[in-house]
């Protein structure tokens, strides 16, 4: 595959899932803080529509109080898309990387953002109560 086809590949498939991307990188953020549940204590109640939008992150299905239909089954299919054309994205972002840049810098990017989260799961998992 030349450059300029994986460069075209790259960009349409960024574009089109990015809203959704960006979508799921925000309620998975806010789930990460437990935002989209109230606490044991009472003095926090998420917002109706961070419940209902958490609802589409988990369970693919649009919930709010007076209803909670099943998962939506095309939706599932619509995340897989996404998660194919990100996979795909990537891939293509990192053989461009080695071929515009010096390989030993992309080698140590990939090493790096391999290695700090796996460094920080494990000093919480060890130095935690």
């Amino acid at each position: 595959m030349n450059i300029k086809a994986m460069r075209n590949i790259h960009l349409y498939l960024g574009v089109f899932f990015a809203p959704l991307l960006m979508f799921f990188l925000i309620s998975g953020c806010w789930q990460t803080f437990g935002l989209h549940e109230a606490n044991d204590e009472g003095t926090y109640k998420p917002p109706a529509i961070v419940k209902s939008l958490s609802a589409v992150h988990k369970d693919q299905r649009w919930a709010d109080r007076s209803k909670k239909p099943d998962s939506s089954v095309p939706f599932q299919y619509l995340v897989l898309g996404m998660v194919l054309g990100l996979l795909t994205t990537t891939i293509l972002g990192i053989v461009m990387a080695f071929k515009y840049t010096k390989g030993w810098v992309v080698w140590v990017c990939l090493a790096t953002g391999t290695a700090v989260p796996c460094i920080m799961l494990w000093l919480a998992y060890h130095f935690s109560s």
